[in-house]
């Protein structure tokens, strides 16, 4: 882990860029307390704590009603998972 003042990763950002690829990156800053850099992959799901509740509720409220989906005998995952698709 690095960690670096809010001065030093504005005078070098490149290089904590480049570094939080592959290592924890921490900036500090006394004003503003601390973040760690965290680069964004492809896969990554990126959603407000307001999005995600709402997502929750209506699996909960899904789930109630009785819109689910259900492994059958035998079936593996990623036929499963298959079959999810299949019925969008």
């Amino acid at each position: 882990m690095v960690v670096v003042s809010s001065r030093e990763f504005r005078a070098n950002q490149r290089k904590y860029f480049a570094l939080a690829k592959s290592d924890d990156v921490v900036i500090t800053s006394r004003s503003h307390g601390s973040y760690r850099l965290v680069p964004v992959v492809e896969g990554d799901t990126l959603l407000s704590r307001d999005e995600l509740e709402t997502k929750i509720r209506q699996g909960i409220e899904d789930y109630a009603k009785g819109k689910v989906f259900r492994m059958n005998d035998g079936e593996g995952s990623e036929e499963f998972l298959n079959r999810l698709i299949e019925t969008e």
